[in-house]
């Protein structure tokens, strides 16, 4: 019964620590990342959820069209330039 008792603890105990240690190794990845490439991933990302949480249905109008993300990153330069 103690044993039992103690593996369900390490058992316990043992799931914060990888949930650290994949956050850590996660972090020290996207260091490994140009900061163009986190960008556009985080964007690609971004439009990926957004399809799929809004599916278009045949009764709904078409919405506009995404632009790439070289289109996006061109127009929020010359916003930033403004400034």
């Amino acid at each position: 019964m103690h044993n039992a008792r103690t593996s369900k603890n390490r058992k316990n105990r043992m799931h914060p620590v990888s949930i650290i240690v994949i956050s850590v190794l996660l972090i020290a990845l996207t260091g490994c990342v140009s900061k163009d490439q986190f960008y556009r991933g985080m964007y690609e990302g971004l439009k990926t959820r957004e399809t799929n949480v809004h599916p278009q249905i045949d009764q709904r109008p078409v919405p506009q069209a995404v632009m790439p993300y070289e289109e996006y990153e061109a127009e929020r330069q010359k916003l930033q330039d403004n400034k």
